[in-house]
């Protein structure tokens, strides 16, 4: 199940229409996917941060064992905050009932999307400007994902916000605010 996770992220990341297309065929039990797919890939991000020991001097082991648990439940709290608001807000953005399986899927999916630019991030040697930019590609896949969530087209916009304000920005939120707590490394 984690590599078939992997394939349709990777389809996700190169074609997202193509992507969600796909994901819709296979059509996963979010349960199932959340315990095969996303919580591995989600741990394997978090455990990224230990790359940082090799290329950092003075990063310390303990922080860094600190800074992977951060890394982890960052986007596990992201998941479940997203959760919540979609399931109040979702049905204003659709004419019909709300599938709750395929809003998890979508809410794992970007995450992941969001999780791999972290491991991009501390897998390198030095802050790339560009890594602050890729969030944005993750609003285009979520954007690619209208059909997918049969959006209509007056909640268009009302999903795009609930999508970035719930799924992209607090794991970065949750990064600063435990950042104020933990040192860096």
């Amino acid at each position: 199940m984690f590599l078939r996770y992997l394939k349709d992220l990777l389809q996700l990341l190169l074609s997202p229409r193509n992507g969600w297309e796909d994901v819709s065929y296979d059509g996963y039990d979010a349960h199932q996917l959340f315990k095969s797919g996303f919580l591995p890939f989600v741990a394997l991000a978090g455990l990224s941060v230990l790359c940082k020991w090799f290329y950092h001097a003075d990063a310390s082991l303990v922080v860094l064992f600190q800074q992977a648990i951060i890394g982890f439940v960052k986007f596990f709290a992201s998941y479940y905050l997203a959760s919540f608001f979609f399931s109040w807000y979702m049905p204003m953005c659709t004419d019909g009932t709300v599938s709750m399986n395929k809003c998890h899927t979508l809410i794992m999916y970007s995450l992941s999307a969001v999780a791999l630019i972290d491991m991009l991030q501390n897998c390198m040697p030095m802050e790339l400007s560009l890594a602050y930019l890729l969030p944005m590609y993750v609003w285009y896949i979520m954007w690619r994902g209208l059909r997918y969530m049969a959006v209509s087209f007056n909640g268009v916009v009302t999903y795009m916000i609930l999508c970035i304000l719930t799924i992209t920005v607090p794991p970065y939120l949750l990064q600063y605010l435990f950042n104020m707590i933990v040192p860096e490394y």
